[in-house]
């Protein structure tokens, strides 16, 4: 299994997922359309990889780290979605680490990583960039 690697554009992000690191990382913007329908790759990628890699047991942890500039609405409820999936992997026994970025002068994206942390009742790590 590969890893997945999506290019940014203007309006959506560059999104990693390397399986050598078992580590998924969002940066710049996201802003789509259609979240939904440019998400869906990874959705589908995250379901081999539970598949694969999960489910058998070659991984005990996995990293996401949200390295936005900017999201839009329907991009948070994707990013519910998708720690939604998450969480029910760690009920496997996976650890799952979730490092929420954000600029030093941005206390509005801090304060979004706060309330999708408490949403999803998840701890978040809070890093400046």
């Amino acid at each position: 299994m590969n890893s997945l690697k999506i290019e940014s554009t203007a309006i959506t992000p560059e999104i990693n997922f390397d399986i050598d690191n078992n580590t998924l990382t969002f940066l710049k913007v996201s802003k789509p359309e259609n979240a939904i329908d440019f998400y869906r790759p990874l959705f589908d990628f995250i379901d081999k990889f539970e598949k694969n890699l999960v489910k058998p047991k070659q991984v005990d942890h996995i990293t996401i780290e949200f390295k936005f500039d900017y999201f839009n609405t329907s991009s948070a409820k994707v990013i519910h979605q998708l720690l939604t999936k998450f969480k029910k992997i760690s009920q496997t026994g996976i650890k799952i680490d979730v490092n929420w970025y954000y600029p030093d002068d941005d206390e509005d994206m801090l304060e979004d990583g706060q309330m999708i942390s408490e949403a999803q009742g998840m701890p978040f790590n809070y890093l400046t960039l």
